[in-house]
């Protein structure tokens, strides 16, 4: 492996682990966001359900819009640009006091966050075909990771300030 494929590999890594920490430190703070908005559980369950339907729906549809981007315009820009979206779609979230809006950040949110067909098209395009089980076994350590880890810290986060997971999503996406 070449040095400069070397060096890649880790960028690769660290987007997916953000990506799914930002992910997770959203999961066990969003429905408390959304009930405070909402004002009653009917409605904060219609709500919580239209976003993660939303985000589900975005992100399914943009994958292989970002798939075809990043084959247009090259991986790294498209995952910096798919990193940035998530940044912004997080201060969003920490900020609103809107449904609506919240709802918008979910759109922005999935189609952003759809990129991991782009990682994995990185680690493709990185590896020889001997490495490349043990780089697609990297992306689904760095998923898991995220995953264990995000919704741990957003629970501990958000005992001081509902908002503040965002805050920190944002911060390290951005």
């Amino acid at each position: 492996m070449r040095q400069q494929q070397r060096a890649s590999l880790p960028f690769i890594l660290i987007t997916v682990f953000v990506d799914v920490l930002g992910i997770g430190l959203m999961l066990p703070v969003l429905p408390a966001v959304v009930g405070e908005l909402a004002g009653s559980p009917d409605v904060q369950a219609y709500w919580y359900g239209a976003l993660m339907v939303t985000f589900g729906l975005v992100q399914f549809l943009c994958m292989p819009l970002l798939g075809a981007l990043s084959d247009r315009y090259g991986r790294r820009p498209v995952l910096l640009l798919s990193i940035f979206g998530l940044g912004v779609s997080y201060l969003v979230t920490a900020t609103t006091q809107s449904l609506t809006i919240l709802l918008l950040s979910r759109v922005v949110s999935g189609a952003t966050s759809a990129s991991f067909t782009v990682a994995n098209a990185y680690v493709a395009d990185i590896t020889t075909p001997a490495e490349r089980s043990k780089g697609f076994g990297a992306i689904g350590a760095a998923f898991g990771r995220g995953f264990i880890v995000g919704p741990m810290l957003g629970g501990l986060l958000a005992t001081g300030d509902l908002r503040l997971p965002f805050w920190i999503a944002a911060g390290m996406a951005l």
